[in-house]
């Protein structure tokens, strides 16, 4: 994550820091998906990880911000469901049991630590189990608005590509995103194992089934 930034105090200046509602490409690639286990790696104040909890996941939520947390905390009690929130280092969290789905969304490192990090997170996956990644792209520099500016933690198609090494891709694309501010270019990475059964849901809302022989 952008080590320069003081999350603390930016979350305490901002209780309201991204919003009440899930990442909307969060929302069309899980929204079908049946729950079981899931972890919100860099979670913020828990807007995704609140969503997932009221669809009957069981959700653990991580981010090195103390005070993002207690704000997830507070969000998860105002929605009455169970999050089991924790203060940590995405470096070095590892969950106590395999997992269906791990979501990593918007944390922003530089590339060795950020594809490290999602290669790990991968080996984490039950059998069909699913990774999903969001992200600023760097593409977004000179075609979008908004998002961090430093290049060396804005993640390109190559990059995500060798994170998913040895995995089942099942998208890995540019996703433009409606702001106030104009149009932003995010990317998105998502992967299941190669064992398994097909993952429940659509993985692909844009999808088209082959025509039948």
């Amino acid at each position: 994550m952008a080590k320069d930034i003081d999350w603390d105090a930016r979350y305490a200046a901002d209780p309201a820091l991204w919003g009440e509602q899930p990442n909307q490409f969060v929302r069309a690639r899980v929204a079908d998906a049946e729950p079981g286990r899931a972890v919100d790696l860099a979670c913020g104040n828990g807007r995704n990880a609140v969503w997932l909890a009221r669809r009957g996941w069981h959700v653990e939520a991580v981010d090195i911000s103390s005070v993002a947390i207690e704000q997830a905390q507070q969000r998860s009690e105002r929605a009455g469901v169970h999050v089991d929130w924790e203060v940590g280092d995405v470096l070095a969290w590892t969950p106590a049991e395999p997992l269906d789905l791990v979501l990593i969304v918007y944390l922003h490192m530089e590339m060795p630590e950020l594809t490290g990090v999602i290669a790990r997170a991968a080996t984490w996956l039950r059998p069909g189990g699913r990774l999903l990644y969001v992200g600023h792209s760097r593409t977004n520099l000179t075609r979008g608005v908004g998002g961090p500016s430093n290049p060396e933690v804005l993640a390109e198609i190559a990059d995500l590509a060798g994170a998913a090494e040895g995995l089942r891709v099942l998208a890995l694309q540019h996703l433009l995103r409606e702001t106030e501010a104009g149009t932003a270019v995010d990317i998105l990475l998502e992967v299941t194992t190669w064992d398994g059964p097909e993952p429940t849901g659509n993985p692909d809302p844009g999808h088209l089934k082959p025509p039948a022989p």
